[in-house]
């Protein structure tokens, strides 16, 4: 990418570059369409620095609620947003950067560029930038719509995206130019060194503590998904299929650090320790991201996913602080 944007790119490099680009503002465009028509309730727009969640649900009558998420943000970025009046909000931080003023955030900047290493950064900034407590959140048509036009300008008003390839769209249904990705997938068979000592219990205990049924012959199985971002339709459809054969099963993440920011539950800010807390249907709420096979629960806070277990039809989830 830095040689086709460079001066000494040739005809052809530029032309190529031109059309990539042209391609994937179509894209762009074409699925956010199908968004407000309601033909996909959530899409993703995955970049090198931050990953956005476009979201909506059903809400009273007729109307539909529209919201996006940034799963993590810069001074730059904030600045940006405020100049162009798209309104957003920060539900993961527990400073008042979000109340700083756009010419404050200019000012700043300009400062910085100046005399590099000499400005005594803010606190509140620096401590925010690039984690997933800078996280930014929009409601509403036009704040959702300033943000997508701001993503669809890319080039022009987040500058520090031109050095990389075009950000990566993700949805669960069709749109221009997309393309069907398939993840890479590993099974294996294990066979357990204990399973000859007690095979009428037909479980064996991992060193979490939690209990996994194996065969009389004592085997057990793993499957390992790996992509460069792997979309939570992809994750649920795989959880509720293992769960639809009775048996039990274990699941562990690895989340993409971009990314964390979009992995917690925001309606609640707390700090928690790392616990385990099981789902009651009770607690189980409707907005679900547009994931049928999701749900939020409360008690989740604003916790991070870093592993699942099924057994005897219900999930305990396993949380880390964010």
């Amino acid at each position: 990418m830095s040689i086709l944007v460079s001066s000494a790119a040739d005809g052809v490099e530029m032309d190529f570059l031109r059309k990539r680009i042209g391609a994937w503002e179509e894209s762009f465009r074409s699925l956010y369409y199908m968004f407000r028509e309601n033909a996909c309730s959530v899409f993703y727009v995955c970049t090198s620095h931050f990953v956005v969640m476009f979201t909506s649900v059903d809400g009273l009558g007729r109307s539909r609620s529209y919201q996006a998420y940034i799963s993590q943000s810069t001074r730059g970025l904030r600045s940006s947003l405020k100049e162009h009046d798209v309104s957003f909000t920060m539900p993961l931080c527990r400073s008042q950067v979000e109340q700083v003023t756009t010419e404050d955030l200019v000012e700043l900047s300009e400062i910085e560029k100046r005399n590099l290493g000499q400005t005594r950064r803010m606190n509140s900034f620096s401590d925010v930038d690039n984690t997933p407590q800078s996280l930014l959140a929009f409601s509403g048509n036009q704040n959702v719509h300033g943000l997508y036009d701001i993503l669809l300008n890319y080039r022009s008003f987040l500058t520090f995206l031109n050095v990389v390839d075009v950000p990566v769209l993700y949805c669960p249904v069709p749109f221009q130019h997309a393309a069907l990705s398939a993840p890479e997938v590993r099974c294996m068979e294990i066979k357990r060194a204990d399973h000859g000592t007690s095979l009428s219990h037909a479980s064996s205990t991992l060193n979490d503590g939690h209990s996994t049924p194996i065969s009389s012959a004592g085997l057990c199985y793993s499957v390992e998904i790996k992509d460069s971002h792997i979309p939570p339709w992809i994750i649920c459809k795989i959880c509720a299929l293992m769960a639809s054969k009775g048996q039990s099963f274990e699941a562990s993440f690895t989340t993409e650090h971009t990314s964390v920011g979009l992995n917690t539950a925001l309606g609640v800010v707390s700090q928690i320790a790392d616990s385990e807390v099981t789902v009651e249907d009770s607690q189980e709420t409707a907005y679900t991201f547009g994931i049928p096979e999701a749900i939020v629960s409360p008690c989740l806070h604003s916790g991070l996913l870093k592993g699942l277990s099924y057994c005897n039809g219900s999930y305990t989830v396993s949380l880390s602080p964010v």
